[in-house]
């Protein structure tokens, strides 16, 4: 074998050890920080903002000119919440687990609870299904439904079946994590 091609295999083996280095190093981090839970609501940055904001600007002239605005379709107002109930729960706080001492507000929108990085709020928590709960706003109060998950989910002692109407002081548990909704 020639110098020249022991010195490409040494370069390599060198490459794909530092790939090795380098796929340990990212693991450990997401390890030791856990999951990166991004905000679904914040408004994109940079260029590609601009461009955006742009593009929503001007849909006349990207559609196709005056004739497609013409032809557009109105866009229907959502109707507004119901105004919270006297009594209903407007934080859920996590009491026991990896998150513990979080405040998340209850707005108007529902609350997906569970491992998977979709979820609203992440839980790290073996126990825990990737979708395991979702908190929906209901009536001007809260229902909590359990979303097939595997281990349950309790609301105080008792395993719930179908949706299930909070009221504030009352606790959720959700595998090892404990949550508690709150006025």
């Amino acid at each position: 074998m020639g110098e020249l091609s022991v010195s490409l295999l040494r370069l390599g083996y060198l490459l794909i050890l530092w790939v090795f280095v380098a796929a340990a190093l990212l693991t450990l981090r997401r390890d030791i920080y856990g999951t990166t839970i991004r905000r679904r609501d914040a408004a994109p940055r940079g260029r590609a903002r601009a461009r955006r904001l742009e593009r929503v600007g001007r849909p006349a002239e990207l559609a196709g000119g005056p004739l497609a605005a013409a032809q557009a379709f109105p866009v229907a107002a959502a109707p507004a919440p119901p105004a919270p109930r006297a009594g209903a729960p407007t934080k859920l706080i996590v009491k026991s687990g990896h998150l513990r001492g979080t405040i998340l507000p209850l707005t108007r929108s529902p609350v997906v609870i569970g491992r998977s990085s979709t979820a609203n709020l992440v839980l790290d928590d073996e126990f825990a299904s990737g979708r395991h709960a979702q908190l929906v706003p209901r009536g001007g109060g809260w229902v909590l439904e359990d979303l097939g998950s595997t281990n349950g989910t309790f609301v105080g002692r008792e395993r719930i079946a179908g949706p299930t109407e909070l009221t504030a002081g009352q606790s959720i548990r959700i595998g090892n994590t404990t949550l508690e909704v709150l006025r």
